[in-house]
This record gives C-alpha cells, structure tokens and sequence, in this order.
C-alpha cells in the first residue's frame, strides 16, 4: 500500500472540498448556532438533574458536536457516488491506486475534517460557557475515537446503499434519528423509558457518555476507556461491513 497514492486522491477531495464549503458550514457552522440557541434551556434542564454548577454549554457542546459529525458519513458515502455522477470512476479504477489506497484516499479528509470540526466546536464552547471539569485527556481520546468510528460508518454505508438518494437520507435524517435516540440531542434522563433501553446500541450514546462523565460529572481518564472501546468496536464492526460489501467494480451506482 502507499500512502503517497492515498494522499494524492485526498488533495483532490480537499480541493473539491474547498469549491464547495457547504460540508464545512453544515458541520462548522451549524452546530455553532445551534449551540448558542439551545444552552439557555439545556441549563434549566440540567439543573433540574441535578447539575446546579453546570452551564448549558457543558452538553450542548458535546451533544450538537456528536450530532453533526455523524453527517460525515454520508459525506463519504457522497464522495464516492460522485465519482459515478462524474464519470470519473473508471478512471480512478484504471490508476495504480489500489482499492485500499482509494478507500483511505477517500476517508481521510473526512476523518480530517471531523477532527477539526471537534476542535473548532469545543474551543467555541469555552467561550460559551463549557468547563470540562475531567480529565481533558479523555475528552481527546474519545473524540478520536468518535472520529474513527463515523469514518468507518462511511464506508459501510458507501458499501450499503446503492443510490446517491439513499445516501443523503441517511445523511440527513439518520444522523438526525440516531442523536435523538442516543441521547446528544436532549439528556437520556428526559427521554421515554423505551429511548434509554436502546440508546445503548448506538454509538452517539457511548460518545455522549464518554462526554457526560468527563465534562459533567467530572471524571478522570479511566472514564473514558469503556466508551473509547465500544466506540473502537462499532469501528472495527462498521469496517467490516465495508469489506464484506463494498465492489470496487459496481459501476451501477448512480
């Protein structure tokens, strides 16, 4: 495998990335806004938790950062589909890039810009209020986490759906659903009973969990190593959907 092949299809995507900024403003921008709107009465919810010291910051920050880098994966799934739209993928086929380099070619940026899109979201947040009262450490690992995991999501819907329309509904209101259901959208303590049983089974609960306890309940490092491994293995189980799935010759796409 070499890398220099797989950087060169991701200085094309940051290219592409760069002529249309929507992805950026969606996963920068965006959550930002909302952050501002929502803090006011996710205070007044968290104080009826219990959390008399927290601000609204400290779970809107976390939650609206893991609701909205979750639309990577369609934006992954997109790059892909784009290369059919475009006429492209043959070419991209026929070059000395492997599927493996074209596939981390193609994740990479996004991986990239999931990270930033984290760092940019919680170094707002401190200006709006967020105290990380845990381990800062932790906060970073399970981000990392996070990001891997959205990056192997991609690839396993890229590997699923067949049309671009499929991808962009589960983009938008899967990213959406799997939140609400998670518990980044609104504290899981607020939710139905019937939301907090299967919140488990979606990876935004352990992200949010990992948050929760490091930024709201103020716990050190080790805190954050269950949701880091769970998270770690919605990964290693997203990825192997992909290789199971995905055809490298499939031109059907559309």
């Amino acid at each position: 495998m070499s890398l220099r092949r797989s950087l060169a299809i991701t200085r094309n995507e940051l290219r592409i990335l760069r002529r249309d900024p929507s992805p950026l403003i969606l996963v920068l921008v965006v959550p930002i806004l909302v952050i501002s709107i929502m803090r006011g009465g996710v205070g007044a919810i968290l104080g009826f938790l219990g959390y008399h010291g927290a601000s609204g910051a400290d779970f809107a920050v976390p939650g609206e950062a893991v609701t909205f880098v979750f639309f990577i994966s369609g934006f992954i799934g997109i790059s892909f589909f784009r290369e059919h739209g475009w006429g492209t993928w043959d070419r991209l086929r026929a070059s000395p890039a492997t599927t493996a380099e074209i596939m981390v070619g193609k994740v990479l940026p996004m991986c990239l810009l999931g990270v930033l899109q984290l760092a940019v979201i919680f170094a707002v947040g401190v200006g709006l209020g967020l105290d990380i009262r845990g381990s800062t450490v932790g906060v970073a690992l399970v981000g990392v986490a996070l990001v891997l995991c959205v990056g192997a999501m991609g690839m396993a819907v890229t590997a699923v759906f067949k049309t671009m329309e499929q991808i962009n509904a589960f983009g938008n209101f899967g990213a959406v659903a799997l939140a609400g259901l998670g518990g980044a959208l609104m504290p899981l303590a607020v939710l139905p009973a019937w939301v907090q049983r299967i919140a488990p089974a979606t990876p935004q609960y352990w992200a949010m969990r990992g948050f929760n306890s490091l930024i709201l309940n103020g716990h050190q490092f080790t805190a954050a190593l269950l949701p880091v491994a769970v998270l770690m293995a919605f990964a290693a189980a997203f990825s192997i959907v992909a290789l199971l799935k995905f055809r490298v010759d499939d031109t059907k796409r559309s």
